[in-house]
């Protein structure tokens, strides 16, 4: 059953057995914590990541992304090209992550003669505006190329949408025992029950993973059965 912010903390409230651990706002932010351990450990694809499509044009030393509030950028899973512009005949080619220093020594911005087909991209977050993402490539484009980005964003807080958020919904389990970690050490809890919670949220993060990925969806080598 999926969690809403008020059946969490009631259920936190219940495994305590205090419904006093924290004013309102520590509670948030006990959650909140829970949260990022979740986000920060697992990516799930159909859960913090999301498509931006554009275009680079001749001369182009950079791709801005601009997201709506709730999915501000933090990473990028792939940043991929095609020549042209709408081309969809040509095929797609997929640019290395490498750190912005390696771009600049490879074709400094500054020299706009090192041109060519985009190789290498690097993703930065723009500090005046958190809902916007760099993402610098070398060698600086020398023409028209469409580009496709996959990129990792923050979710929204059960805190913010208390009627529930994809990871109440799916992973109600992690988000649960997560929580209470992070709740009992606040309490300064005793250390084997922490233990046994901690416990408790490492099975329940690990069953997320595997029902969203998917236990046999990989490449494992079957033995053709003998005829």
């Amino acid at each position: 059953m999926a969690l809403t912010l008020a059946t969490l903390k009631s259920s936190m409230d219940m495994y305590l057995e205090n419904d006093s651990w924290g004013t309102t706002d520590q509670q948030n932010t006990i959650i909140q914590q829970a949260e990022e351990r979740i986000n920060q450990t697992i990516q799930v694809a159909n859960y913090n990541t999301k498509t931006d499509a554009a275009d680079l044009a001749d001369g182009d030393t950079t791709a801005t992304l601009i997201a709506d509030s709730d999915t501000a950028p933090i990473g990028a899973l792939y940043f991929k090209i095609r020549a042209g512009a709408d081309v969809t005949t040509n095929a797609w080619s997929y640019l290395l992550l490498k750190d912005y220093n390696f771009l600049q020594e490879y074709a400094p911005v500054d020299d706009s003669t090192v041109r060519g087909t985009p190789v290498y991209y690097s993703f930065y977050n723009d500090v005046s505006d958190s809902n916007k993402a760099t993402f610098a490539i070398a060698p600086i484009s020398d023409g028209a190329y469409d580009y496709e980005i996959l990129y990792w964003f923050e979710p929204t807080s059960l805190v913010t949408d208390t009627g529930g958020t994809w990871l109440s919904t799916h992973g109600e389990s992690a988000l649960l025992y997560g929580c209470l970690v992070e709740a009992y050490t606040f309490l300064k809890g005793e250390a084997d029950l922490t233990q046994v919670y901690h416990g408790r949220y490492q099975e329940a993060l690990q069953g997320l993973v595997l029902s969203q990925r998917g236990a046999f969806r990989n490449s494992t080598y079957r033995e053709r059965a003998s005829v």
